[in-house]
């Protein structure tokens, strides 16, 4: 089941609640409430990781690029190591 699937649950719970006047045990509030946690660890979790993905990709990306002005810089330079032991 996913998260949608969750909050669309709540929506029928409430509705049930408010407007039927369904009767909800303290049981099932501690369950409703138990489940919103989880949904919410869930998405802090996720944000999380999307979070690391994206500082990893920028990190990676910035070490490509300072490859390559290492390689340039070295190109360009005078006395290469290879030519020193030559």
């Amino acid at each position: 089941m996913n998260v949608a699937g969750v909050v669309k649950d709540w929506l029928l719970i409430a509705f049930s609640w408010s407007v039927i006047k369904d009767t909800v045990m303290p049981v099932n509030l501690l369950g409703y409430g138990l489940a919103f946690l989880g949904v919410g660890f869930y998405n802090h979790s996720k944000l999380q990781a999307l979070k690391s993905k994206e500082v990893q990709k920028k990190t990676q990306a910035a070490n490509g690029e300072s490859g390559k002005l290492l390689e340039e810089r070295d190109g360009d330079g005078v006395g290469k190591k290879g030519d020193s032991q030559a």
